[in-house]
């Protein structure tokens, strides 16, 4: 019996480790099983050891930031556009975010050809008229592809007053002619649409410039008017009436910079400041069109609105 023992000892020995083993993996394994099942149930989180790992190996630790996979407080639980960076619009901003929409007034100054009288060309009959200061009205709309760049489209009306040396050297040349002269006053109407990209240079949260510029479609109209009276309820008054006028469509650019306010914190309202070069490329006036030409026109506006 002793022999027998000897030789199956081993083999028996075997067979109560293997068995053991075993019982001792079922154990962890129920234990486990039941850990995760309590942290479910009250709210908590489980992380196994390979979790873990590939969290050390993630890339904010190997540049040297947590290597924890649990997110930082207030991080959203949704990846960011972009492979992780910041997107152009945080996903709290709708689609409605990108629109873009402006109002300005402002005033103009002419240059260039605009303030160059002739005496030769209003004898001549070439009514290119000089033009004084004037004002603006700006409105727009358009789509903001980035916090920094947009597209707008503009709709401008310019009004320029004509000088007066001008206007007495129409009437002098114009006595029983299309115009009289007795009273005789002008303007010049300029509206537009044109597209106008628009870059933004934050200085800082709430600060910062820009630059725009673009060119479209513009109209030019040159009035002259007389003063005519009419009877109203304060009695008998002198109001300007046209008496002529000329105009021409045409092609013009313009370009620009601005700086600009934030008026809060998170919105994209903003109060702006511009100034801008504004060309027109209206015909000159020759001897088979000298009521219709007005010649290039050159002013500077100046604005100040609110742009969203």
């Amino acid at each position: 019996m002793v022999a027998n023992c000897d030789r199956h000892c081993p083999l028996l020995r075997r067979m109560l480790i293997a068995a053991s083993a075993l019982a001792i993996g079922f154990s962890l394994n129920a234990a486990a099983q039941t850990t995760l099942a309590t942290d479910n149930s009250t709210g908590g989180q489980s992380y196994s050891s390979s979790t873990d790992y590939r969290a050390y190996l993630s890339t904010d630790a190997l540049l040297g930031g947590s290597s924890s996979s649990e997110p930082a407080e207030g991080a959203s639980a949704s990846p960011q556009y972009g492979g992780g960076r910041q997107s152009s619009y945080p996903s709290y901003e709708g689609k409605w975010s990108h629109i873009a929409f402006e109002g300005s007034f402002g005033f103009g100054a002419p240059i260039g050809n605009d303030t160059s009288f002739s005496q030769a060309d209003v004898d001549a009959g070439y009514l290119s008229p000089s033009l004084g200061w004037g004002w603006n009205l700006n409105a727009g709309v358009g789509w903001n592809f980035s916090k920094k760049f947009g597209v707008l489209l503009e709709y401008t009306f310019d009004r320029q007053a004509m000088n007066h040396e001008y206007l007495n050297a129409v009437s002098n040349a114009e006595a029983g002619g299309p115009v009289s002269a007795t009273g005789l006053g002008g303007n010049v109407n300029t509206w537009d649409f044109a597209v106008e990209p628009i870059y933004y240079l934050p200085m800082s949260h709430k600060n910062g410039a820009y630059v725009t510029g673009g060119g479209g479609f513009y109209r030019k109209v040159s009035n002259f008017t007389e003063p005519v009276e009419e009877e109203s309820y304060y009695g008998i008054i002198s109001v300007p009436a046209t008496v002529d006028h000329f105009s021409s469509n045409q092609g013009g650019g313009n370009l620009g910079l601005g700086v600009y306010h934030r008026l809060s914190e998170d919105g994209n309202a903003k109060f702006y400041m511009e100034i801008r070069y504004v060309f027109v490329d209206s015909p000159k006036a020759d001897s088979s069109n000298s009521y219709q030409g007005s010649g290039t026109q050159e002013v500077i506006p100046v604005s100040f609105g609110i742009r969203f």
